[in-house]
């Protein structure tokens, strides 16, 4: 994980090496809403754990506080995996999981095809073809930053068709400006922040384009974080 001009906010993945120092996990979970979000009444008689995949779980914080929460709301067992393009990132979830029977951690580049095929095995693995739940938690930003609207739109769609339930908090423009200035500032430059087309409006984008192009329906908004963003959830 390189850090640019001594500033360890400098990235551009969004690989913070101490993101859980400056957004609260715990603060996070408050916000996460009651049991028929998560699981609606008809899906609620069968009996089979509930798959969850965290994208951008960065050292795996949030994820075991989800894996806990959810096995608590839902009564039921919940299998996690948790995936994040920085392998370092990766390797303290591995050592800090609290919980290796039911959470797991991979390295996956979700827009790589070869790297994507972990996502799919673990499924296949489990006899499934979808996910229950795929979490997206402020990672939509650097989505766009590196792969330009198109990208973001194929990577909303590449895990709308393996979720049943799609959860995604997008950062507004205001942290693409700040990102964008931190990684000036060390000499670099996102190349594709001037060519996007979605700017000024971007959670409307994906707001719409989750419910226009990809059918889903908003079911729960949450109350704005610190940061200003709304975690929201997709069927």
């Amino acid at each position: 994980m390189e850090i640019r001009n001594a500033d360890p906010g400098a990235v551009q993945y969004g690989n913070f090496m101490n993101y859980y120092q400056f957004n609260s996990a715990s603060e996070r979970v408050k916000l996460l809403p009651e049991k028929d979000i998560w699981l609606p009444a008809a899906l609620d008689l069968e009996e089979r754990p509930y798959l969850v995949l965290d994208v951008g779980c960065n050292c795996g914080v949030f994820t075991q506080m989800l894996h806990g929460y959810l096995e608590e709301c839902l009564q039921r067992p919940v299998h996690v995996l948790g995936v994040d393009i920085d392998e370092r990132l990766i390797l303290r979830a591995k050592e800090a999981n609290t919980c290796p029977e039911k959470i797991s951690y991979e390295c996956v580049d979700v827009l790589d095809g070869s790297d994507f095929a972990t996502v799919l095995s673990f499924l296949d693995g489990r006899q499934r073809l979808k996910f229950d739940a795929i979490c997206c938690y402020s990672i939509t930003m650097w989505i766009h930053l590196n792969h330009h609207d198109a990208g973001l739109r194929l990577f909303l769609g590449k895990l709308s068709h393996l979720a049943e339930l799609l959860v995604v908090e997008p950062q507004p423009w205001k942290c693409y400006q700040t990102a964008e200035r931190r990684l000036k500032k060390a000499g670099e430059v996102f190349p594709l922040f001037l060519q996007l087309k979605w700017r000024s409006d971007v959670e409307q984008q994906i707001d719409s384009y989750l419910e226009r192009a990809l059918d889903r329906r908003k079911l729960f908004e949450s109350t704005p974080t610190k940061w200003q963003r709304r975690i929201c959830f997709f069927r």
